[in-house]
């Protein structure tokens, strides 16, 4: 084969590989779309279930999500130290910032998220972190710590699929989805004047709908860069073990508190 014929083939075939990537990207963010997510998740009898449980299991249940907030600030700080330089790590950068408060402690979403806990009576007003470090599952700290590992051990791409869009993307519309059923419940009804929202007004609010769209808009940059479908196999292996988590995580919770949901 001539010089211009070979360089003629790896043209084609550069297109050839381009093309099954962009169809590849194309066919998992159909599976991945947020209305699938918002629809799964509405319909999942755990949440619709939230309203009509005693004030002790809901407490109990929701007093756990305060270990998987932290675990997820401190995973996407990993996450950023492994992501290539673009605007992907940039943004998710910018995320772990507002997570921790944008330098005031006091700001930082995992200590929203306690004053949340506080004005429910899930913990006493004060409680220290090391006060509150022993009362994780344990189940639930096997969960997180697989996350950890794999979020340091498994590719860069496996991470951003499982903590980036299986952990920001997915994160919000579960937290929608969750407030809704949450202020349902009799006692959250009786009490929202006094319940300190301000955690749920980020998470379950437009900012967090912005930083899904953002979020991915930089995962589809990067994919495009790379151009290879097995680039977007890898991403959406990562993705689906993020969203199992939190199937896992939820339904743990479930059992051990003893909740009902037929």
């Amino acid at each position: 084969m001539s010089l211009t014929n070979n360089a003629v083939s790896d043209r084609s075939d550069a297109g050839s590989d381009g093309n099954r990537a962009s169809d590849a990207l194309e066919a998992f963010w159909a599976r991945a779309a947020i209305s699938k997510l918002e629809a799964r998740f509405a319909l999942a009898r755990e949440m619709e279930t939230l309203p009509h449980l005693p004030i002790a299991q809901l407490r109990a249940i929701v007093f756990q999500y305060r270990y998987f907030t932290q675990a997820f600030i401190t995973d996407l700080a990993l996450l950023v130290s492994r992501c290539p330089e673009g605007r992907l790590r940039s943004l998710l950068g910018q995320l772990v910032d507002e997570e921790l408060g944008e330098g005031d402690p006091e700001q930082a979403h995992a200590r929203l998220y306690d004053r949340f806990l506080e004005s429910i009576g899930a913990i006493e007003p004060g409680a220290s972190p090391h006060d509150l470090r022993g009362s994780v599952h344990p189940k639930v700290r096997e969960l997180l710590a697989d996350l950890r590992d794999r979020t340091i051990n498994f590719s860069p791409l496996y991470a951003i699929g499982m903590r980036g869009l299986g952990g920001e993307c997915v994160c919000g519309v579960y937290f929608s989805v969750m407030h809704t059923h949450l202020r349902r419940h009799p006692f959250i009804v009786e009490n929202g004047a006094t319940i300190d929202w301000k955690f749920w007004d980020i998470h379950a609010g437009h900012a967090d709908a912005e930083h899904n769209h953002l979020v991915r808009e930089a995962v589809a940059e990067l994919l495009r860069e790379r151009q290879q479908a097995d680039a977007v196999d890898e991403l959406a292996r990562g993705y689906d073990f993020g969203t199992s988590m939190w199937d896992a995580f939820w339904s743990t919770l479930y059992h051990h508190h003893g909740a009902r949901t037929s």
